[in-house]
């Protein structure tokens, strides 16, 4: 597990240091704690099974991409901590330095995979909120790839109990194990499993996991069986649909042949979807539109990264990008009801250098004032004064 906590002023380190001595370790949760996760369905439901617990408010960014309408809706909530869930492929690096702009601490939980993000992030519940994670009673097993069982699991979070969703896959039932042990007051394991007419495309309960479970939890085991309807599978081949046109959108005017190649193979097994979808075969249909998705993503990945490499070497580019970043962030909180009018001003300040070429001034004063001034803005409340504000979702 990698684990980054920003603090921007060393007074702050030394303050908490006080009050770790003073508070029991897992009151933080008390805290107005915000997580950050992308749109993956595993991490995002994870993420939810967390912010169920914790009383946290969920921010979810596009997977593989910047969104500074997620920036803002986080400052807009002022939080005292933002945990990020997911990694830097997931949820790229510019949040974090937001975050550090906004001088919010973070953390970021994650692993190389959804399987040890799903264990590392157990690990850091487990640590950083002993008397929370003490409450979860419920471990739902489900396969990391079978997206409409896990969706399943989201419809029914509310379920008798605290629960939390356990991930597992082959080869993959050693790091289920490692995240099932930390939990230590489970006494239920469901296995959440999708099913086409008796036919399953992925198993959540292995041999070996089974017989780990039954040596060491002592917890009642139930098997649910989600029959997805026709319609469910419609909705995920349109959703696979939008994310490979919007890679197509990114991948336009990059020169990546990999990623070109990629984006080739989502179309045709998209394409294929379509076609056992209208025959019935849904089972085929759900299998063919995983892939497309996962392609998707890759290409998704690859262009962000090669536009970011694009942008680092045009400054004017560089800058017009944050510029357009923060405009975006002040039109959220404007929405919001927030007093923006100063912030305004000083945007077209901004513009105004970056027409006129002095990078100088827009990089060291005008930029910088605009992050103070938001802020000051979203912590002295929607006027610039008084408490926080009560924002919306």
């Amino acid at each position: 597990m990698v684990r980054r906590v920003v603090w921007k002023k060393g007074l702050a380190i030394v303050i908490c240091l006080m009050f770790a001595f003073i508070i029991p370790h897992g009151q933080a949760a008390s805290e107005r704690l915000t997580i950050l996760v992308s749109d993956n369905e595993a991490d995002e439901t994870l993420a939810y099974s967390i912010a169920d617990l914790l009383g946290a408010t969920v921010i979810v960014s596009p997977w593989g991409s910047y969104d500074p309408n997620a920036t803002a809706r986080i400052i807009a909530h002022a939080p005292d901590e933002v945990i990020i869930i997911g990694g830097p492929v997931a949820v790229p690096e510019e949040y974090a330095r937001d975050l550090e702009d906004f001088e919010i601490p973070y953390e970021r939980w994650y692993g190389e995979t959804r399987y040890e993000t799903n264990l590392e992030v157990i690990k850091a519940l487990v640590e950083k909120f002993p008397e929370v994670s003490g409450e979860i009673r419920t471990a739902v097993v489900v396969n990391g790839r079978d997206v409409l069982a896990i969706r399943a699991y989201r419809r029914a979070l509310k379920t008798s109990g605290k629960p939390i969703i356990v991930l597992t896959d082959r080869k993959k039932e050693n790091v289920t194990v490692a995240a099932l042990e930390r939990l230590k007051s489970v006494s239920e394991v469901k296995y959440f499993q999708s099913s086409f007419g008796g036919r399953s495309a992925f198993s959540p309960k292995g041999k070996e996991l089974s017989l780990w479970i039954r040596a060491h939890l002592q917890a009642r085991e139930e098997n649910v069986s989600v029959s997805p309807a026709g319609e469910e599978v419609y909705s995920l081949l349109i959703e696979v649909q939008n994310r490979t046109d919007r890679a197509e959108r990114l991948l336009d005017g990059l020169q990546i042949p990999g990623a070109r190649v990629r984006l080739e193979r989502a179309r045709e097994s998209l394409e294929e979807a379509w076609d056992a979808y209208r025959s019935g075969d849904y089972l085929r249909a759900y299998e063919l539109a995983l892939m497309a998705g996962s392609s998707a993503d890759f290409v998704v990945s690859r262009a962000y990264s090669e536009m970011k490499t694009v942008h680092q070497g045009s400054l004017k580019a560089l800058l017009e990008l944050k510029i357009n970043r923060l405009e975006a962030m002040v039109a959220v909180l404007k929405e919001k009801g927030y007093d923006v009018s100063g912030l305004e001003y000083l945007l077209s300040r901004a513009r105004a250098a970056l027409e006129r070429g002095d990078y100088s001034v827009l990089i060291n004063d005008i930029m910088p004032e605009i992050r103070r001034e938001m802020a000051e803005l979203t912590r002295g409340g929607k006027h610039g004064r008084g408490g926080r504000p009560t924002p919306g979702p």
